[in-house]
């Protein structure tokens, strides 16, 4: 790592988080990342990007990936700011799904043979296997690379559970199910969590976890100093760096923890990644550049280009079309874009199919305005795959005595297959609002001089530089549409206020009913929390659960108050008095961009979105995250949501509060922030 000047500082601060947002998003191995990788104007950086690309499963962490050709950012290297938090139990709580499975396992094979030293070594073996294969939002895999020492520390704890006191547990779960397999484990995890005996050892079990944890974000914190990267603390706790990464950095320890996307890689301790990096000269020669624009400083025009890396559709085993459908749309409302870049394998998979099935579900029940980009990768691969599928090629023919112009019209043809049927998803969707497919572009890497294949995809432009080129014209070009962006200085968000002395009561019954008597004390999945979670504070999104009947009492949820709380901010939004005038140089767009900016405010509900966003964020911090000890899920989830009710929901009719107000005001903030990164020019 490089040490980071003050110069380099200054650069970063006029352009982080500038730049219309583009969300990228596609199945795991489609070439997201080699989008970004391509951008990048030098083979340093993209190499760097490179170390990104999926590894397996792809990339856990999203990122604000941002292609600049402002000069103060050094063409050789890469940028990189996040946030380093230490966790606590109710952040990597698993409802003792791993400690369970564990005790599960060695009382399986006590019950058949009471040997003591084969279920200690039972134990061992089980606690082994679930850090050698975890799933990437398992518990099990923040704890894979532990080392001995502290494995050996969790296996002490473990044993100290009495073996006569499992066994009573198991025999108990066989009292009450005669399945084994996952529901007599379920059931076995319940009774564990709910033995008062136990407390202390799952707390003794749960403290050492997180220590170990906590003891990754200090050592991570101290390398990332100890390397010249710029730390600072965060007044709400945690780390707040800014790491400068070049040549040197290739095949360093530190690279692989803060960009590599499985082995080796501390993504899960990252949050609001941020890589900002010297764009390629190519995906800046659009036409109209200044649509590009976000900042000037004197003479000097800044030029960014932002596209938010996503983690890959069907990452997670087990989701299915529906739930990668709306976590596309998740990802479109966190960022409040209407631009979605879906990059697509032409290389067809078992995944790619799934995610043909995600991406037209999207496009056929998506209610907003989306500009879509389609871009089909991975052309190399997928002509030479078609030439040997196609059946008048022999795998013993000669590759010389292929036809590749007459290949690839043929791949040309079947290609479009898939996109009429993506066309066909955007023409059955009856929505007032709808996504309109503006363009679509094919690339591949070429990297062999003389091979006729490639030959032909040189020639028919099916390259990155020529597809990114295209890409990035068509949007500039949609962009254009609107006008020219708007010129305004530093810190318009402040202009923003409200008069509520004359605001009266409210009813927000529908709000109150979900909040109190449908969603508060349920007993839910552990992944039904998490999403629940993630929709509320991400995307200030329902989260409409799917869970089939079972045997356990889990249920089903519907969270409509983050809509009705969306609903009840919106009724304010109109009443905001912004007063711009001594923020923008050209006081005669006054009138135009107030239009404009309050249009933002209200699409997509952008305001109350940021609003439940918020409310989301503090009811995890005050409630779900306030109990130190073990807690289910669910009850921190009921938590949450009795600290919401407390703080801003009293009631089914209240009046305007301060404290919501005060809401109000800060996400309207946010919103006007966000409205000048994307679509203004900041002059400095």
């Amino acid at each position: 790592m490089y040490k980071v000047s003050d110069e380099v500082m200054e650069a970063i601060s006029k352009i982080d988080g500038k730049g219309d947002p583009v969300v990228a998003a596609g199945t795991t191995g489609s070439g997201k990342s080699a989008v970004e990788e391509a951008s990048a104007k030098n083979p340093v950086t993209q190499s760097l990007l490179g170390i990104r690309e999926a590894s397996g499963k792809g990339s856990v962490t999203k990122a604000s990936t941002i292609a600049t050709d402002y000069e103060m950012i050094p063409e050789d290297k890469l940028v990189m700011s996040a946030e380093l938090h230490p966790k606590t139990m109710a952040e990597c709580g698993d409802d003792n799904e791993l400690l369970g499975n564990v005790l599960y396992s060695g009382a399986k094979d006590y019950f058949k043979n009471s040997d003591e030293n084969l279920y200690k070594a039972k134990l061992a073996k089980a606690m082994t296997n679930l850090l050698e294969h975890p799933a990437n939002d398992s518990l099990g895999y923040k704890l894979k690379d532990i080392g001995d020492d502290k494995y050996n520390a969790l296996m002490e704890v473990i044993l100290k559970f009495d073996v006569s006191q499992v066994m009573i547990l198991y025999n108990e779960m066989l009292a009450k199910t005669s399945k084994k397999g996952q529901k007599g484990v379920r059931v076995f995890i319940e009774l564990l969590s709910l033995r008062e005996s136990f407390r202390e050892i799952v707390a003794e079990f749960w403290n050492l976890v997180i220590d170990f944890i906590n003891q990754e974000v200090e050592e991570l914190r101290e390398k990332l100093e100890s390397n010249g990267a710029v730390v600072g603390v965060k007044p709400e706790g945690g780390y707040m760096f800014t790491a400068l990464l070049g040549e040197d950095d290739l095949d360093s320890e530190i690279t692989e923890i803060l960009l590599k996307s499985e082995e080796g890689s501390k993504e899960y301790l990252l949050s609001n990644v941020s890589l900002i990096y010297r764009g390629a000269d190519y995906i800046f020669d659009v036409g109209n550049k200044d649509a590009l624009t976000v900042a000037e400083i004197g003479d000097t025009k800044i030029h960014c280009i932002r596209i938010i890396d996503t983690q890959g559709l069907f990452h997670i085993t087990g989701v299915k079309a529906k739930d990668e459908a709306e976590r596309i749309v998740d990802l479109l409302s966190e960022f409040h874009s209407n631009r979605l870049l879906l990059v697509v394998n032409s290389f067809v998979t078992d995944t790619v199919k799934d995610g043909y099935d995600a991406i037209s579900m999207m496009l056929q029940e998506v209610n907003r305005d989306i500009e879509v980009y389609l871009l089909f990768t991975h052309w190399d691969e997928y002509l030479k795959s078609f030439a040997n599928q196609s059946g008048t090629v022999s795998r013993f023919s000669r590759r010389s005595n292929i036809n590749w112009a007459e290949k690839y019209k043929e791949a040309f043809y079947e290609q479009q297959k898939v996109i009429d049927r993506f066309n066909a998803a955007v023409d059955d969707n009856a929505s007032k609002k709808k996504p309109q497919i503006i363009g679509v572009y094919r690339a591949a890497i070429l990297s062999e001089d003389g091979n006729k294949m490639e030959d032909i995809l040189d020639y028919e432009g099916v390259q990155y530089p020529d597809a990114l080129n295209q890409l990035f014209t068509d949007m500039v070009q949609q962009a254009s549409v609107t006008g020219d962006r708007y010129r305004v200085v530093e810190d318009i968000e402040e202009s923003v206020s409200i008069d509520s002395s004359e605001f009266g009561k409210q009813n927000i019954s529908s709000l109150y009913s979900n909040l109190v008597s449908e969603c508060k004390n349920l007993k839910l999945y552990a992944s039904t929390v998490r999403a629940c979670n993630r929709k509320w504070i991400n995307a200030g999104n329902v989260h409409n659960s799917n869970v089939v009947a079972n045997d356990y009492g889990f249920q089903n949820i519907t969270t409509k108050f983050v809509q009705e709380i969306r609903n009840y901010a919106m009724n304010y939004v109109k009443k905001l008095d912004i007063d711009a005038k001594a923020y923008l140089p050209n006081q005669d767009d006054e009138e135009k961009f107030i239009a404009d900016l309050m249009a933002y405010l209200t699409a997509q509900q952008n305001v109350g979105r940021e609003v439940a966003k918020m409310i989301g964020s503090e009811s995890y911090s005050e409630g779900f995250v306030h109990a130190k000890e073990f807690k289910y899920q669910y009850e921190r989830f009921t938590d949450m949501i009795q600290y919401a009710q407390d703080n801003y929901f009293i009631a089914d009719t209240i009046y305007f509060t301060e404290k919501f107000e005060k809401c109000l005001i800060e996400a309207s903030k946010k919103c006007i922030r966000d409205f000048v990164d994307s679509k203004c020019i900041v002059v400095y």
